[in-house]
């Protein structure tokens, strides 16, 4: 459920909504350490325009380069310049809920709104 992960129950208006997602870790051809992350599945947010809830989708499917520093992720998105990857520092522990929630985030809508809703007029005060 959304309202396990403390960042994303604040994002959503329904926080027993459901989420599937898949981490598989694995290596590239060249051994450096990698996750494929996948989070599939629909929640609600307000819109804000009306600010009733509208559906968003979620759909994320990120391949993630593990480095254990800094200075490694620097590394790594030197040599890797010419690909579109996203490289996370794991160091000797990795939260993994951290990273599936951070997906999560990411593919949001900055503004979520419904295609077409009617605004009604405020009341006066």
């Amino acid at each position: 459920m959304v309202g396990d992960f403390e960042r994303l129950a604040q994002e959503f208006v329904n926080p027993e909504a459901l989420l599937q997602f898949r981490v598989c870790g694995g290596q590239d051809a060249r051994g450096r350490p990698q996750l494929h992350c996948t989070v599939k599945g629909n929640v609600e947010m307000l819109c804000q325009r009306c600010l009733k809830p509208v559906s968003v989708a979620v759909d994320s499917d990120r391949l993630l380069y593990l480095a254990a520093s800094e200075a490694d992720a620097d590394r790594l998105e030197t040599a890797l310049a010419d690909e579109d990857i996203e490289v996370i520092v794991a160091g000797q522990n990795l939260d993994l809920a951290g990273v599936v929630e951070d997906e999560v985030l990411l593919g949001l809508p900055i503004v979520p709104m419904h295609a077409d809703c009617s605004m009604e007029p405020a009341a006066d005060v």
